[in-house]
């Protein structure tokens, strides 16, 4: 081969790289490599936790987990779970965000908190459903409670009130509410003599 036609090559190969190298930009940004405290995510959760005999008691949905190794606490998006803490007794809890901390066995859910729970219909002491709507909720798994300090509003069949704070008992089914205020709305009057 011809020493020229190589030395073309070289010469044309340089230009161009040089053309490439003008013509890619400045670098803006410089990269920043740091570690971060995350150590897994994972996106459409489903999990299911069942007993001794396995049944299943609850099962948990989120659209997003994340788990951050540093403070080893878990972080859920939109999350969903249905617990039977019963054979009687259903109980369903919405929460746009939930943190759960393992170290303290404990949950808070915030933002747009939907706690309702049902009796199965077919117990003697069936009663229509009991709906909570709170900005925030923490739940001790250990002991199976769920309470807030936050204001809260209550609504069964026809009847709502609104409560500074609760406590439940899960597993009983005993609710504690303090600072109670009713609003009570009488029908209509009528004005039709009585003889």
């Amino acid at each position: 081969m011809n020493t020229r036609f190589l030395f073309v090559i070289s010469l044309l190969i340089a230009m161009f790289a040089v053309w490439f190298y003008r013509n890619q930009g400045d670098l803006d940004t410089i990269l920043n490599m740091s570690t971060t405290n995350i150590e897994y995510e994972a996106t459409e959760i489903l999990a299911v936790q069942t007993n001794e005999e396995g049944v299943a008691e609850y099962s948990l949905t989120a659209d997003n987990l994340t788990h951050y190794s540093d403070q080893n606490f878990d972080k859920l998006v939109a999350m969903k779970l249905n617990w039977r803490p019963s054979s009687s007794q259903n109980v369903m809890i919405n929460a746009d965000e939930a943190v759960m901390y393992h170290e303290q066995s404990k949950v808070v859910m915030t933002n747009n908190v939907l706690f309702s729970s049902q009796s199965d219909a077919n117990t003697q002491a069936a009663k229509p459903p009991m709906k909570l709507v709170a900005s925030e909720l923490i739940g001790d798994l250990e002991q199976k409670k769920v309470f807030s300090d936050k204001p809260i509003k209550v609504t069964q069949a026809n009847n709502s009130f609104e409560s500074s704070s609760f406590v439940a008992d899960v597993n009983s089914g005993d609710y504690e509410f303090s600072n109670v205020a009713v609003t009570f709305m009488p029908p209509a009057r009528r004005d039709n003599p009585l003889f």
